[in-house]
């Protein structure tokens, strides 16, 4: 409006209506951004709460299988004396050790709801 070197009433009215129309289309392109960031962060929070069910299906699967690992590596050791291994049922017996090992932390998450 003030670079007009002439004063027109009516030149003056359609630079008021171009006026009123940017600033119309400039906020409607607010409210397009604001909607496409509402968009970006729900993708987003979907995915984070997608890999957070990974994570926790690698932390159920670490835990199970700790405890057996534990046991397996200590057996894997070459000692001289186990007194399990001169027992009759000594490989049952470690075996069902290990088995129990793994069983128990899988029933303590399957109790506490972890698994859903």
């Amino acid at each position: 409006m003030a670079d007009i070197a002439v004063h027109s009433a009516e030149l003056e009215s359609l630079i008021a209506i171009l006026i009123a129309d940017i600033d119309g289309v400039k906020q409607h392109a607010g409210f397009e951004h604001d909607k496409v960031r509402y968009l970006q962060q729900s993708v987003l929070t979907w995915l984070d709460v997608k890999q957070n069910q990974i994570v926790k299906v690698f932390t159920i699967i670490t835990a199970v299988f700790l405890p057996p690992t534990l046991i397996a590596t200590f057996y894997g050791m070459n000692f001289t004396w186990m007194p399990e291994l001169e027992w009759q049922h000594g490989f049952l017996a470690t075996t069902l050790m290990t088995l129990v090992a793994a069983v128990i932390p899988l029933a303590y998450i399957k109790r506490k709801g972890w698994l859903r």
